[in-house]
């Protein structure tokens, strides 16, 4: 039962983000794993909750995958108090 659980909640927490960034054309999230690795769905996450942060256009067009993990890491932590746990490496 725990592990039918947590696949609801993850799919709950999947059909959020999804819904979240639906309006971002070149983010599809599908997973937690691969759909992450470009830094388009995290800085799309952020973006339609604070579209204040940042231009969105500036970062999905002219930034490397790394680079688009680290705007996303410092936009979290500075605006948002959400600590950098992973490395985008």
């Amino acid at each position: 039962m725990a592990g039918l659980q947590q696949t609801n909640s993850e799919m709950i927490l999947l059909s959020w983000v999804r819904q979240s960034t639906r309006n971002y054309p070149q983010v599809n999230v599908t997973n937690f794993t691969t759909s992450w690795s470009d830094g388009l769905a995290f800085n799309a996450l952020l973006h339609s909750h604070r579209p204040d942060l940042f231009d969105w256009k500036v970062v999905a067009s002219q930034q490397s995958p790394v680079q688009r993990l680290e705007h996303a890491f410092n936009i979290a932590r500075q605006h948002l108090g959400i600590e950098k746990l992973l490395d985008p490496e």
